[in-house]
């Protein structure tokens, strides 16, 4: 027991682990399902938006160039000529050494925003606790293949809610 703990007593010491966890409802349709949510501390917060907010290298280059794969391919199949034609009025398609920008949003940092976002399913459905008490380590690849993406959104903002309440949830408690 630490020290702040042994000072709030036994009456704490029962629900210390309890006030980690949150029940979140769902309600998809016609359906609900409630889901447990750990609530991090502070420092796992924090931690954790730092992974949420830096996507690998490695990633976000994976992901531009599954996301670039279309124009890097007109390009090389219509060459110089085509990009001409295509920036002839206004110049729509500009190619950088590590990115294309294509009327005025750069196909990297949609790559980035894309990292970013995957990240944070990832790490909110970690924070989700199993029935049987087993930690949920599953990819984002495994989750999208589970739910549909409007379920995962709404999964995504209960748990947002739950983990950061806002000022009228905080001052109902």
């Amino acid at each position: 027991m630490s020290n702040l703990a042994s000072k709030l007593g036994k009456s704490y010491e029962a629900v210390k682990d309890q006030s980690k966890i949150k029940k979140i409802t769902i309600e998809v349709g016609e359906v609900k399902f409630d889901l447990k949510v750990k609530i991090p501390l502070k420092k796992e917060m924090e931690e954790m938006l730092e992974r949420i907010s830096s996507p690998s290298e490695e990633k976000v280059d994976a992901l531009y160039l599954k996301l670039s794969e279309g124009v890097r391919k007109a390009l090389e199949d219509g060459g110089e000529e085509f990009l001409k034609a295509v920036n002839s009025e206004k110049e729509t398609i500009i190619v950088e050494d590590k990115d294309i920008i294509v009327d005025g949003t750069s196909i990297r940092t949609v790559a980035n925003f894309t990292a970013i976002n995957e990240n944070q399913v990832e790490e909110y459905f970690h924070l989700l606790q199993a029935e049987n008490g087993e930690q949920i380590t599953e990819s984002y690849d495994d989750i999208v293949a589970e739910f549909p993406d409007v379920v995962i959104k709404e999964i995504i903002t209960q748990i947002d809610s739950a983990i950061r309440p806002d000022y009228k949830t905080a001052k109902k408690n």
